[in-house]
């Protein structure tokens, strides 16, 4: 008997429309993400860079960026700190995969079910998040590969800059995603926003 299928924190909410009737809505995607911390012990450095490029065909990204390869984006967090994040497909199989990659040059801790990502995007997207946002979001400072911890209504997010569109992945812990995405929709009210 296999173990039951992991629910999304965020599976009850309503899908569709909210908010103003506009014709360039902000959108909404609730994707299903395997979330792993991967935190270097000392003196690795150089190792570590050796088998992130084997395993997962990038280097390291460095303070402020993330970078993506073979399914797997790793995004800085800290110094010697890296979330990386995947589709999710086989439960546990990305956490199964970095812990033998990075096997006595790291610590490596699912984070698949304690942290949710919640995807925004559309023209407005920057306006909506600045409402809440204490990063400097315009293109200037803040563009596509950016990443940064910062709070956004009080609640700490990861926020990650995947595209031009703009389009941000935008990963808090789970116990807060709900209260966090009903600030999204009352923040992109005026735009209006569609939940897929």
């Amino acid at each position: 008997m296999s173990a039951p299928e992991p629910v999304h924190p965020l599976a009850a909410v309503a899908r569709g429309r909210h908010g103003a009737a506009g014709a360039a809505p902000l959108r909404v995607a609730l994707p299903a993400r395997e979330i792993v911390q991967v935190m270097l012990r000392r003196g690795q450095d150089a190792a570590f860079a050796a088998a992130m490029r084997a395993a997962l065909g990038m280097d390291p990204p460095g303070p402020g960026q993330a970078v993506s390869g073979s399914a797997v984006t790793a995004i800085w967090t800290q110094p010697g700190h890296w979330l990386l994040t995947a589709a999710r497909r086989n439960e546990g199989a990305l956490a199964a995969r970095a812990a033998e990659a990075f096997a006595g040059m790291a610590a490596v801790a699912d984070q698949s079910h304690g942290r949710t990502t919640i995807v925004l995007s559309g023209s407005a997207a920057r306006e909506a998040l600045s409402r809440g946002c204490r990063l400097d979001l315009h293109p200037r400072a803040f563009g596509q590969g950016r990443a940064a911890h910062t709070p956004i209504a009080q609640i700490g997010c990861l926020v990650h800059q995947t595209d031009d569109a703009p389009t941000f992945e935008l990963t808090v812990f789970s116990t807060l995603a709900e209260p966090f995405l009903h600030w999204l929709l009352e923040a992109g009210a005026a735009y209006g926003v569609e939940i897929a």
